[in-house]
């Protein structure tokens, strides 16, 4: 026992027990609305939600024993969090083939309590990690959603959306640096003001009245305003550093489907600027994009279908030149049912040309990341599958 406390680094070894107790209590209350009858199109009265709103209060206490080094702390908090939200569904006209959602909301989370004891970390050496008694000790954000849908036409529909989050108070981990013994100090810091804000649109057409040619496009924007701590090489300090990233997006198809016969054109593209305030930051731009065309036929007299569906895959203004490359992905599958649909025999290629590849890059307030992922080889896979149902004895 004398040999092991004296090899025992007792600074930095420690025995930590946390319990927990808490209850929710929740307060809703909400509206029915009846839509009137609509004869011709042959929807009876209908009740439906009108407006729900709930406030929750969450009521937790935490008791932490902590024991390390010369700390010997019983930590305690009791809180009671209020996180209400409300849905509002509004029917213009009162048709209910015309509804707006909206959301709204509000939400707080405790921190861990073990970041709020003063500890002093060195297990590595060369890395610190403090406690910050000063913590603020919840998170909270506020949101607002909202979406309109016109769904009136069987033949042509749209939908608007929108949404908005907020985050009142985050944690952060700062960092510092000593530049005499090579020494990083990591201490959780509060950081306030970064949000997030997007918006879609969908429509939806029939070009004929047969409904043999269908389009549809889908456009989104997505802007996120990212707080975090970041150092610069050659500082010694962090601080709070803000990235803005604006991301479009636009997908659209083509169909035509008459009877076995289904052809489609797709294409997507997806571009994403990202910039700071912070020096030496170069303004970031990728972009994305994809087009190719799809087709299914079914031979009437064999039974048998086939499918085959290529698309060339585009990235550019990646910083790995590497990344930058066109692949065209080619597949193709045939089937046939015997039995009269019991047993059906299939066959499919995958990636016949060999070409798939996947990256990606994401930003935050720390950096950048681009990932390149290993995908799946090409491959010729063959699939047998018997349909049977067996129906229980009766007692």
């Amino acid at each position: 026992m004398d040999m092991l406390q004296a090899i025992t680094d007792h600074a930095n070894s420690y025995e930590s027990k946390l319990q927990s107790f808490g209850t929710d209590v929740m307060l809703s209350f909400y509206r029915i609305q009846e839509l009137p009858a609509n004869m011709a199109m042959g929807l009876p009265k209908r009740s439906m939600n009108f407006i729900d709103i709930y406030l929750v209060m969450k009521i937790k206490h935490d008791k932490l024993n902590y024991l390390r080094g010369q700390i010997d702390t019983l930590a305690t908090r009791t809180t009671i969090r209020f996180n209400p939200w409300a849905n509002i569904c509004l029917y213009v006209k009162k048709d209910e083939r015309r509804p707006i959602h909206i959301g709204l909301g509000y939400n707080e989370s405790n921190t861990p309590l073990i970041d709020m004891v003063n500890i002093h970390d060195s297990s590595t050496p060369l890395v610190v990690r403090l406690g910050n008694p000063d913590l603020k000790a919840w998170r909270s954000v506020s949101y607002i959603f909202a979406e309109y849908k016109d769904l009136r036409s069987p033949r042509h529909n749209y939908t608007l959306s929108a949404g908005f989050n907020y985050i009142h108070n985050d944690v952060s981990q700062s960092v510092s640096f000593n530049a005499k013994n090579g020494v990083y100090t990591y201490r959780p810091e509060n950081i306030h003001g970064a949000y997030d804000a997007k918006a879609k649109a969908t429509v939806f057409y029939t070009l004929d009245a047969n409904r043999r040619w269908t389009v549809e496009n889908c456009a989104a924007g997505n802007f996120i305003h990212s707080l975090d701590h970041a150092m610069l090489a050659g500082e010694t300090q962090s601080q709070v550093n803000a990235v803005n990233t604006l991301t479009l997006y636009d997908r659209a198809y083509l169909q035509y489907n008459k009877g076995s016969l289904y052809v489609r054109a797709t294409g997507d593209v997806r571009w994403r600027h990202s910039e700071s305030k912070r020096p030496g930051f170069a303004a970031l731009n990728a972009t994305d994009f994809r087009y190719g065309l799809a087709a299914r036929y079914t031979i009437p007299l064999l039974n048998t279908t086939i499918s085959m569906d290529g698309n060339m895959y585009s990235r550019r203004g990646y910083g790995n030149l590497g990344l930058n490359r066109d692949d065209f992905v080619l597949n193709a599958s045939a089937s046939q049912s015997f039995l009269k649909g019991k047993l059906v025999a299939r066959i499919e290629a995958f990636d016949l040309l060999h070409q798939l590849s996947s990256a990606d890059y994401k930003v935050n307030a720390q950096g950048r990341t681009e990932t390149w992922c290993r995908t799946l080889p090409h491959y010729l896979m063959g699939h047998v599958i018997y349909h049977f149902n067996k129906n229980p004895k009766r007692k």
